[in-house]
Formats: structure tokens, C-alpha cells, sequence
């Protein structure tokens, strides 16, 4: 159960990032930031684009109240962006206010701050940039500070200069832009999605391990409970024998015991599985990643009929050995 609960929460954590949240197609950056009337050119490239959102990244040092200090990139964006879709914890669609930060919930609990908080950003040269929690956004990928425009400008004078497009859209040459020597990266957004399973690699490779090793523990497991409860009922089996019990109906009394015991046993497997999970997802969640459990019910129905199979396959194999029961060597055996 932990197996695919771990499969399941990857990809649930890559849909939200890259279906839910990110609704660009294409992100461009440029070697060194830029004013936007100097990307005339490359506007014309995506003249039959969408939507094309202009961003300003610079790496900062932001202190906490309590004297926290994290190392984000303050991203900052025109209000009415298209390119990200926050939402706050409760699920509610957030925009970049015109005052104010938008954090990660990992940032705000390293910086032990809430909403109404006070920050301070300094730059590498040492520029200070006050900066208040205007809201926390469930950002699932990424650990990145944003505002907007209008409140970066009441807190900074420095000038806004392109650092990132995010192109909505797909109808235009991306070579032309890899071949402007102004843009280092172009990159879409399943190769985005691609490089972030590259970096899951080692998750994906433990799920493997769990799934098959687990179900072949738990084939295990209950063909030796199954071959103890053969060898110690033989004396019960060979006097049903003595009184006439057909073989199907000494396997119905008997082993009828093992697919109870099972089906007792699976809410006891859902339980565990589901706090194993947590546990390894808190030891894998980074500040630039967030991974929640989550596990499916085509993952439990799966996992349950899986655990089922293997019962019947026990009780089929240890349903053979009822013919060849020594009724007389049986009823000798001390009790």
C-alpha cells in the first residue's frame, strides 16, 4: 500500500504543479535581465502566442522575525499574470496583491511567520527591501518568493528588468529563440516535468522496491501461516477424512480461515501503509519540494485484490496436499 501510495502521491504532486499551477507552455530566460523595450525582437518571435508573462528574479536573503534566514529567489510579476494560478491552503484562487508577499508554506514555516508578518529581503549588494506575508500559497514545487509590480514598487526603486518570459502558447519557432544568444534556456513545460522525475529518480526506484518486495513478503507470509495451519489441523483433516468429508469440503472448513484472516487483516495493512508513507515524504520533502500523501482508491482496490490473489493462490496450493493426507499415520500423532 505504501508502494502506490508513493506512486500516486508523485504524480499527484506533478499534476498540480504542471497542470494546476503552471498554465504556460514555455519558459525563456535571459542571460542577463533586460528592460522590455529591449526584447522587441523576440516579441515579434512570439507574435502568435497567447499570453506572454514578464518576470524580474533576483536571489535575496530573507530574515525572519525570530532571526530565520532563507535564500529564495523574490520573483516579481505584473497583478494580472496568467502564468500561475495560486491558491491559498483552503483551495481559494489568490492574486498577487498590490501590497505584500506571496510565500510557500515551507518558507513561512522555516521563517516561523504567518500572514500579516513582517520580512526582510536584502539583495547580494546589501540592499534592505522591507516586505510583509500578504498570503501563504500552496506551491507545491518551488520555494520562490512573488509580488507584484505595484507593491515591489512601493518598497524598491530599482528598476523592473526582464529576467524570465513564460509564454502561453506553442505556435512559434522555439529555435529561433534557442538561437538568440540573449536567451540562455528555453525549455517547455514537459521538459520541465521531465527534469523533475529525474530528479524524483531515487523515489520512483524505492517505490519499485517496495511494491515488488512487499508483495512477494506477503506471498511469503501466508504460505508459511497456510502450511502451519495444514501440518498442525492434520489430525482434524484425517478424521474429517474418517467421517466422509469430500476434499472440497474439508478445504471449505479449513481454509475458508485464511481468506477471513485476510480480509480482517487488509484496514490493518491500509493503516500502516498510510503512516509509512508520511514518514518517508517527510524525510523527502526539501524547501523546493512539497510532497503530500495521497493514495488512490483504484491504488487500495488494487493493492486489496493483489493481497487476495495471493491468499487464493495459498489456499489452492495448500488445497492439493488434502488428497494426500495418511489418514492412519494422522490419527497415531500425539496431540
Amino acid at each position: 500500500m505504501c508502494g502506490f501510495g508513493l506512486m500516486n502521491s508523485i504524480n499527484g504532486m506533478l499534476d498540480k504543479a504542471f497542470n494546476e499551477t503552471v498554465r504556460y507552455n514555455v519558459e525563456t530566460k535571459l542571460r542577463t535581465p533586460l528592460a522590455t523595450e529591449q526584447l522587441s525582437d523576440i516579441y515579434d518571435v512570439l507574435h502568435s502566442a497567447e499570453h506572454v508573462d514578464e518576470t524580474m528574479a533576483f536571489g535575496v536573503y530573507l530574515y525572519g522575525e525570530n532571526g530565520n534566514v532563507q535564500n529564495p529567489y523574490l520573483v516579481v510579476m505584473d497583478e494580472g499574470q496568467k502564468s500561475l494560478d495560486f491558491k491559498d491552503l483552503d483551495g481559494n484562487k489568490v492574486y498577487l496583491p498590490e501590497d505584500g508577499v506571496l510565500l510557500t508554506p515551507r518558507m513561512a514555516d522555516t521563517l516561523s511567520v504567518g500572514i500579516g508578518d513582517k520580512l526582510t529581503a536584502e539583495r547580494l549588494d546589501g540592499t534592505l527591501i522591507p516586505l510583509e506575508v500578504a498570503n501563504i500559497v500552496d506551491f507545491p514545487v518551488g520555494n520562490e518568493v512573488y509580488m507584484s509590480k505595484t507593491a515591489f514598487s512601493k518598497v524598491s526603486d530599482l528598476p523592473f528588468l526582464v529576467r524570465t518570459l513564460l509564454i502561453d502558447g506553442q505556435e512559434f519557432d522555439l529555435n529561433k529563440l534557442k538561437a538568440d544568444p540573449r536567451i540562455s534556456l528555453v525549455e517547455t513545460k514537459e521538459e520541465m516535468r521531465n527534469n523533475m522525475l529525474m530528479v524524483l529518480e531515487t523515489l520512483q526506484f524505492f517505490q519499485v522496491i517496495l511494491i515488488v518486495f512487499s508483495g512477494l513478503l506477503a506471498f511469503a507470509v501466508m504460505m508459511v501461516l497456510g502450511r502451519m495451519n495444514y501440518y498442525e489441523r492434520m489430525r482434524e483433516l484425517a478424521t474429517l477424512k474418517v467421517l466422509g468429508f469430500y476434499k472440497k469440503e474439508m478445504k471449505r472448513l479449513v481454509l475458508r480461515e485464511n481468506i477471513w484472516i485476510t480480509v480482517f487483516g487488509l484496514p490493518f495493512g491500509y493503516i500502516v501503509g498510510s503512516l509509512l508513507l508520511r514518514v518517508i515524504l517527510q524525510q523527502a520533502t526539501t524547501p523546493d519540494l512539497e510532497i503530500l500523501p495521497l493514495i488512490s482508491v483504484f491504488s487500495i482496490v488494487v493493492g486489496f485484490a493483489f493481497v487476495l490473489a495471493f491468499t487464493m493462490l495459498v489456499n489452492h496450493v495448500m488445497g492439493r496436499k488434502f488428497k494426500n493426507i495418511d489418514m492412519v499415520a494422522s490419527l497415531k500423532s500425539v496431540e
